[in-house]
């Protein structure tokens, strides 16, 4: 494997569900970035765990400079497809919200339930695959719906991965550091400047992240991975608020 000196490199997402890649593919794109996106996944783990992974469960500590509270997320993210499941609770606030191409984008805050605009829908299926964690897997089996570059890096001195889907729109981008960590990672819509590396099991991620211009903080208290995909019944509305 050629050696980087330095790298930076973000992340972004795109619409389509994430399927299984055709093993016999492989990602597309140059070579040289190709080789920095795999380091980095030896970085967070290795490549042989990410290309298991169905499924993560994690939980952040969420400080938003905009509110008086802190609140506790927990979220569990299909890596086989555009799906997400989460739970926000506070003391002073509760939501619960998932999204999935069979069901749509739906939340529950405070008990009254609402599906997203139309808008809002595309948004998370567009920037799903985007993920730094759904990335991380299609690096991992080589899925061909990624196509991985080099550009300069918004940060004096940087280069920075970029990811494309088939239609060749860039969905993201991450800046990697000396030791071929992420340490920002953003899509078309978000962008987070992570702090260093923590170990969770047999993965490794930032331990904490900050994006809004800084305004906005969490911390990351578990994560779990998992060979199997999420229950799909948690992206079904609940009984209750069903026609």
């Amino acid at each position: 494997m050629k050696k980087i000196l330095l790298i930076l490199l973000i992340v972004p997402l795109v619409a389509r569900p994430i399927s299984a890649a055709n093993e016999t593919e492989n990602l597309r794109g140059e070579p040289e970035a190709i080789a920095a996106a795999e380091a980095m996944v030896e970085a967070m783990g290795g490549m042989e765990i990410w290309a298991q992974l169905q499924s993560l469960h994690f939980v952040h500590d969420w400080s938003p400079h905009y509110r008086p509270d802190t609140y506790r997320e927990n979220e569990i993210l299909d890596l086989t497809g555009p799906r997400s499941w989460v739970d926000m609770k506070s003391e002073v606030y509760h939501r619960v919200r998932a999204y999935s191409p069979e069901h749509r984008y739906w939340n529950v805050i405070s008990g009254e339930f609402t599906y997203a605009q139309e808008e809002r829908f595309q948004a998370a299926m567009n920037r799903a695959p985007f993920s730094i964690y759904h990335i991380a897997r299609g690096i991992a089996i080589g899925d061909p719906f990624y196509e991985v570059t080099f550009a300069d890096g918004d940060i004096p001195g940087s280069r920075q991965l970029e990811f494309r889907g088939p239609d060749g729109v860039r969905g993201g981008f991450i800046i990697l550091n000396a030791r071929l960590e992420p340490i920002v990672w953003a899509t078309n819509e978000y962008r987070y400047t992570f702090g260093p590396m923590k170990r969770f099991g047999n993965l490794r991620v930032p331990n904490w992240a900050i994006y809004d211009n800084g305004g906005t903080r969490y911390e990351m208290v578990s994560l779990t991975g998992s060979n199997e995909p999420p229950d799909p019944a948690l992206f079904v509305p609940p009984a209750e608020f069903r026609d």
